[in-house]
């Protein structure tokens, strides 16, 4: 029990901060297209107002990035070696 609480407790803080810095590049990045007269990553490209959701592109990729880095800490800290 206390092994998985300690992997459950991991997995939240990798996602977090792999979201953290995803959303710091995505922003950088974003700032260098439209400084450069690019269509930016945060604009609006999927919405589904009845429930609330408006996601841009960079939002889905801070999502699946820090989906994936929480699953694969999962993962890796159930190996025993």
């Amino acid at each position: 029990m206390r092994r998985t609480l300690l992997r459950l407790l991991l997995v939240i803080v990798v996602g977090a901060v792999v979201a953290v810095l995803s959303a710091l590049a995505v922003t950088l990045i974003d700032l260098y297209l439209v400084g450069h007269g690019s269509a930016g990553l945060l604009r609006e490209s999927i919405s589904w107002p009845a429930a609330g959701v408006h996601l841009s592109p960079g939002d889905i990729l801070v999502l699946t990035l820090s989906l994936l880095a929480a699953v694969l800490a999962w993962i890796l800290s159930g190996r025993r070696s």
